[in-house]
């Protein structure tokens, strides 16, 4: 199990406004967001698949957006997303993909979803996911028909 990452820079966020994040993607993948949690001040935690992201929400409740890999070793985002909903927390799950067109960000709504994060990751974006998970507020941009 990865558990809780060595993020530089998180114990100085005052864990009252601290946002708790689980990253759950393989390890070679989640370098740059991680630095982007770690800029903006959230506490991280790290899975590599399903099945350890199932076991840390169990253990720490405090986790309100799950940031999860397309596909993981044993199984997908939608299996993620299942356990959170088995697991009655009400953590928000962000999809993280290398590319994503419509129907994708269909399906991931359509689930229950909370919006995806497309690389390369950008810590404005990160920032604005993040804190429109723990506000309650829409993530997604809808353009005015012209």
């Amino acid at each position: 199990m990865q558990g809780r990452a060595a993020v530089p820079g998180a114990e100085e966020a005052s864990m009252e406004n601290a946002v708790t994040a689980l990253v759950v993607m393989p390890q070679e993948r989640r370098s740059v967001l991680l630095d982007h949690l770690c800029s903006i001040r959230a506490h991280v935690l790290t899975a590599s698949s399903c099945g350890e992201a199932a076991e840390l929400l169990r253990d720490d409740p405090a986790v309100r957006v799950v940031l999860t890999d397309l596909s993981l070793p044993d199984g997908s985002w939608f299996d993620v997303l299942n356990r959170v909903g088995d697991l009655n927390t009400s953590a928000e799950v962000v999809v993280c993909a290398r590319v994503a067109d419509e129907r994708l960000w269909t399906q991931v709504l359509e689930a229950g979803g909370f919006d995806i994060l497309v690389e390369p990751y950008q810590e404005r974006e990160v920032q604005r996911i993040l804190s429109a998970a723990t506000t309650g507020r829409p993530a997604h941009h809808w353009a005015a028909a012209s």
